[in-house]
């Protein structure tokens, strides 16, 4: 106002008119985004602040900002003129229109990361509700207001069920074949355990009619004269021991050399038949063959030992015998015997021998003494017990019993005129 007054009064001394004094006037400051120190400095020299008008294709606004990181980046503060100043020699010149100033000079926020949650613990009971866990690691730990971490443990209820709980079953099983081609067979079928009952819960028996099912098969009576034409591997163990006697023992050679030639031997289509006998020791008179002749000359020529019953050690002999035979084959392994099991077999040993048996083949025994009953035998054959042991009253009848062995191990037969009439027509072909 005073410097207005001078000059007015300077004009009337001049007697001339009075002057106007305006000083310039700018606008507000517009803060610009802040810049990367390097861009920001390369676009000063180009006479660009504003950010936003320096983004090509090949420059994007992302590279060009600065969000945080140490040092900080450029920022512009901008402002207009409002009115320039109409008196320059007299009026108060214009301000700085641009302030640089730094910004955003703090570490970069850190946001947590975690690892893939690991498996799920066992549960901590097996019934009445427990619990089960897992956790994941923290790989990266949050910094400077970064994210924090989402939970690193996790539990789920698990096994809510009764502890007082019944065994769940699996389904039925497949019918099994049956166990003879004539003279009344059986079929049946089973159904296995899926999960134990625990607890109070009940579980039917094994041979309980929720378990087990058993049908008749094959009921009519078997031809006199047949041929077994079944596709098996087939072990036979003969007894040797001296109770048998060297009648008995005779009998039972030729019963057995009877019964090879009512046997259809074929690896591909047929049978194979592996024959050892047992007394103290163990003869393996043939491995697994289809050979006839083989099989015939080693059965004739082999001699009768005496001694004591090994069952135990026959059992598992069979056993080492199997692993010729054929994977796509059903395995059959007939024990004949006269006598209860001795030095150096027991009881307790011919019945292990037969259990770890009967998990390769279906174990069947013919007793040929009314001193070793069906009952005794029983507990080493396979299931069902009815159709694993036949009972022969004593070895010189081994010879009159030949067709009653073969239809008794054999699944499917022929009538030996039947069978003689299709080896001929494959011979003729």
């Amino acid at each position: 106002k005073l410097k207005q007054e001078v000059i007015t009064i300077e004009a009337k001394q001049r007697k001339g008119a009075r002057l106007e004094i305006n000083d310039c006037s700018v606008g507000a400051w517009r803060p610009q985004e802040c810049m990367n120190t390097k861009v920001a400095q390369q676009l000063e020299k180009q006479g660009i602040y504003n950010p936003q008008k320096a983004v090509t294709a090949r420059r994007p606004l992302k590279s060009i900002l600065h969000k945080c990181g140490p040092g900080g980046g450029i920022q512009w503060f901008l402002r207009g003129k409002v009115s320039p100043p109409q008196t320059p020699q007299y009026g108060a010149s214009c301000p700085p229109l641009r302030l640089k100033t730094v910004c955003n000079d703090f570490e970069c926020p850190v946001n947590c990361k975690l690892s893939d949650w690991e498996g799920w613990s066992a549960c901590s009971k097996s019934c009445d509700g427990g619990l089960k866990r897992r956790i994941r690691g923290v790989t990266v730990y949050p910094q400077w207001g970064g994210d924090e971490c989402d939970a690193t443990k996790d539990e789920q209820t698990c096994n809510a069920l009764s502890c007082d709980r019944p065994c769940l079953l699996h389904n039925w099983g497949r019918w099994r074949a049956c166990t003879r081609a004539c003279d009344r067979g059986m079929r049946w079928r089973s159904r296995k355990i899926k999960r134990a009952a625990t607890g109070d819960g009940r579980c039917p028996r094994t041979f309980s009619k929720a378990r087990y099912e058993r049908r008749v098969c094959n009921a009519q009576p078997c031809p006199l004269d047949v041929v077994c034409v079944a596709r098996m591997d087939l072990v036979i163990g003969i007894d040797a021991s001296g109770s048998m006697g060297l009648s008995g023992w005779k009998a039972q050679r030729t019963a057995l050399l009877q019964l090879v030639n009512r046997m259809a031997l074929s690896k591909s289509a047929g049978i194979q038949l592996g024959v050892l006998k047992f007394a103290y020791k163990i003869t393996i008179l043939s491995q697994l063959t289809d050979d006839k002749k083989k099989l015939i000359t080693a059965i004739t020529n082999t001699k009768f030992d005496r001694w004591t019953t090994n069952i135990g050690g026959a059992f598992r002999s069979m056993k080492g015998m199997l692993q010729f035979g054929r994977r796509d084959a059903p395995s059959i392994c007939m024990l004949w015997t006269d006598g209860r099991p001795s030095r150096p077999s027991s009881k307790y040993d011919a019945g292990l021998g037969a259990k770890s048996l009967r998990s390769s083949c279906r174990v069947m025994v013919v007793t040929m003494r009314p001193a070793v009953p069906k009952s005794y035998v029983a507990p080493w054959v396979s299931h069902p017990k009815s159709q694993n042991v036949m009972v022969v009253n004593h070895p010189s009848l081994m010879v009159q019993k030949v067709m009653k062995v073969n239809t008794f191990v054999c699944g499917r037969v022929q009538t030996f005129l039947d069978w003689t009439k299709a080896q001929n027509a494959t011979k003729a072909r």
